[in-house]
């Protein structure tokens, strides 16, 4: 299992939510559950629960890198990349240290079944 502390921010009815400290839990491979956690839960477009909320990423349809376009989401500088997953119901956008986030796209990719086999 690795845990990773990024910064995620979602689509809802309203929009896009704020970007919120959040960690991603990526279990064993290859096809190990994705999660992710935030202390709020309606800065990332949740209702109002007690505590903080711990979901899983599913029926993700794509994931890709997208570069970092404003300086409110320039959390490791404008020339970083910003991890992009989407459904038919959400998209969530991570920002991590630029490093992981080759890596993390990949390891998403294997374990939401979305890696290209061909390559």
């Amino acid at each position: 299992m690795v845990e990773l502390d990024v910064q995620l921010r979602r689509t809802s009815a309203r929009g896009w939510g704020p970007w919120t400290p959040a960690t991603i839990t990526l279990g064993s491979l290859p096809d190990g559950v994705v999660n992710w956690h935030a202390e709020d839960p309606v800065a990332v477009g949740l209702p109002a629960i007690r505590g903080p909320i711990t979901a899983t990423f599913t029926e993700i349809d794509d994931v890709w890198l997208r570069p970092v376009r404003f300086r409110t989401e320039a959390f490791w500088g404008m020339d970083a990349e910003i991890v992009v997953l989407r459904s038919e119901r959400a998209t969530s956008e991570l920002a991590l240290a630029p490093d992981l986030t080759g890596p993390l796209l990949d390891r998403l990719a294997e374990q939401l079944g979305l890696a290209d086999d061909d390559a």
